[in-house]
């Protein structure tokens, strides 16, 4: 890749958010990027740990879970909840590298759409790699690993059909597969989501980085490698890769003022809202 063709990107570096501001900041950042704003990079964390609904999900199915798992949701509680823009099943965000990657691009653009996917979670995998941590997509892993979930689970990046879960499904997104989700030794480590609005491209990812006291069923990449590992080394990693995939080059920078004040009124009109979080 040439550095003088590479497109100008913004790099928002790692920092702990509340579940609402997180996924306003996202939206804001994907209708900033359709309006012009250059295309953005941005890692996060959460202040608390945090279960995350997708869109379709019924809110009796988090209560349900709550109730079988003993967690306390809510603010006052153990794990907040939110609601999120995209499908798919529930998310405990808690000990996680989140990222999100924003692009402009023509929403029927289909294949340019899941290059994207498949590229950001092959930049992660090459990365885990070289951190000795051996991590494949599902869809490489044969039969063997096929026949560890139903045939008809329900995809957790679906977002844009209803995907309500039936019965015998399990109510955690990490306990499903879908093709690019990365697997380490038979678990889930990544999945990721997409959405979109006229012009632009919005996908975030989770990575479970280590286990959570609340979903103890979910080892993370440094329970599964058996030793601890340097999140920083990853990100700078990941920043490097995603230049080179995408012919960005990332340079450090914030939010706008005017993405903040957006972000905000998203937080109060849908993800800081009891009405949206209970519209299921």
């Amino acid at each position: 890749m040439s550095e003088v063709s590479a497109v100008r990107g913004r790099l928002i570096e790692l920092a702990n958010h509340d579940a609402a501001a997180n996924m306003a900041i996202d939206e804001a950042l994907l209708n900033s990027v359709a309006a012009g704003a250059p295309p953005t990079l941005r890692f996060y964390g959460w202040k608390r740990p945090t279960l995350s609904l997708g869109y379709f999900q019924p809110l009796s199915e988090a209560i349900a879970w709550a109730d079988r798992t003993g967690v306390a949701l809510g603010s006052t509680g153990d794990v907040d909840l939110v609601r999120r823009s995209t499908g798919g099943g529930a998310i405990l965000h808690h000990a996680e590298l989140t990222l999100s990657l924003t692009l402009p691009m023509n929403v029927s653009d289909t294949g340019a759409r899941e290059a994207s996917y498949r590229n950001v979670h092959e930049a992660i995998a090459s990365e885990l790699k070289d951190m000795g941590v051996d991590a494949k997509p599902f869809r490489t892993l044969g039969t063997a690993a096929v026949t560890r979930v139903p045939s008809d689970a329900v995809p957790c990046d679906a977002s844009e059909r209803s995907n309500v879960g039936k019965p015998d499904e399990p109510f955690l997104c990490f306990q499903r597969r879908t093709d690019e989700d990365l697997i380490v030794s038979g678990y889930k480590v990544l999945g990721s989501a997409q959405r979109r609005t006229k012009g632009a491209l919005l996908q975030h990812g989770s990575l479970l980085w280590s286990v959570s006291a609340h979903a103890n069923v979910l080892p993370g990449i440094q329970q599964l490698a058996g030793r601890r590992l340097g999140m920083d080394q990853l990100v700078h990693g990941l920043q490097r890769r995603l230049k080179t995939l995408f012919e960005i080059d990332w340079q450090i920078g914030a939010l706008e003022p005017n993405e903040m004040e957006a972000a905000k009124q998203i937080v109060t009109q849908r993800y800081g809202n009891s009405d949206w979080t209970s519209k299921r």
